[in-house]
């Protein structure tokens, strides 16, 4: 039989905080056969080195089309939202990049669909998009899912996946899938009363089921190590750990995942330089991690040897100083061919 939408008219309250949530929200506000209740989002939040309060973008987005938003400190604890959210009745909650884990008294009001930026069960955990990137993956997605306890091991509704190369950062994969996972929460929404939720299967790999947190350290390198040692920030989460050859292609990856922060740094004379685009190649050569073994004028690019291939350095930023392309880094501190880093 066929499997086609039904259209009910569905009224939603929706959660969710940062940009990745914002193409959600508008496609359900301008969505003709759902209603859009209300908006709850995160406490507007100090930023920066300036500590600037800023507002996080579903409420800007909120204000900007005059639409009913809260801001609760713990949505669990504020009994007056939770009291409004039960006599008001809504046919579904949605979540998106919310930041709040929802207890049991929520849960039980209406059904909670959850968009989840990974291809469930893998990279359960507020992180998915970089851990992928970090893992090199070449298929991503995002996934629709009903809320239950723990941390995304609901059942699952719907998916979809697209088909990435090496060299797309979390900033660029963050906006392609948070388009994708808009289309993908109307379609959930549209064919809701026809869908059947599947359980998630285990992964034994805790550095393929998790995306955990992640802290300034995780982008520390040494091209002198052998291995590149991943763990997670929370020091509960010791049984996370994500261990990889300290190769040329591994480091790349970990460039493209930790952007915009918290970033990848090796030290240099006492001083911290972040890399903030690379390659890699699959060269064999002979000379020890950290030897720069070629220069490319026309690209204003250097390779670095590593313990598997070369790592092409093609702008980076030293700590507290402007971005520069990384032959004019190299020119100003002397470096030349046969050098060591």
């Amino acid at each position: 039989m066929p499997h086609f939408a039904i259209f009910l008219t569905m009224k939603v309250i929706f959660m969710g905080t940062p940009d990745f949530a914002v193409p959600a929200l508008k496609k359900i506000f301008t969505a003709k056969n759902h209603e859009l209740l209300f908006v709850i989002t995160q406490p507007d939040k100090k930023t920066g080195r300036k500590q600037i309060l800023t507002a996080p973008s579903i409420k800007n987005f909120a204000i900007e089309n005059n639409i009913e938003f809260f801001q609760p400190e713990n949505i669990n604890k504020d009994l007056e939202l939770l009291e409004k959210i039960k006599t008001i009745k809504p046919d579904l909650m949605i979540t998106v990049a919310y930041g709040q884990i929802l207890k049991q008294e929520i849960l039980d009001i209406a059904p909670i669909v959850n968009l989840h930026a990974s291809l469930l069960p893998l990279y359960r955990g507020p992180a998915p998009i970089n851990w992928s990137l970090i893992n090199g993956d070449r298929k991503v997605g995002v996934t629709t899912m009903l809320t239950a306890k723990g941390v995304d091991t609901g059942d699952m509704l719907l998916k979809s996946s697209i088909e990435i190369d090496d060299y797309i950062n979390s900033n660029e994969l963050t906006d392609l899938l948070a388009d994708l996972g808009a289309d993908l929460l109307i379609k959930t929404l549209d064919e809701f009363p026809l869908l059947k939720a599947e359980k998630q299967k285990t992964i034994e790999d805790p550095a393929l089921q998790y995306a955990p947190f992640m802290d300034k350290n995780l982008g520390l390198i040494n091209f002198s190590q052998e291995f590149l040692v991943l763990k997670s920030a929370n020091p509960k989460q010791d049984y996370f750990l994500n261990k990889k050859i300290n190769s040329a292609k591994n480091i790349h990856n970990l460039v493209r995942g930790l952007q915009p922060w918290p970033g990848v740094s090796f030290d240099f004379k006492e001083q911290k330089i972040i890399l903030l685009e690379t390659d890699f190649s699959e060269i064999d050569d002979s000379a020890s991690p950290g030897k720069i073994i070629e220069i490319n004028k026309q690209e204003k690019s250097f390779y670095v040897a590593t313990q598997k291939g070369a790592l092409i350095i093609k702008r980076l930023k030293p700590q507290g100083k402007k971005e520069l392309d990384a032959l004019d880094w190299l020119n100003g501190q002397r470096l030349k061919l046969g050098d060591s880093m």
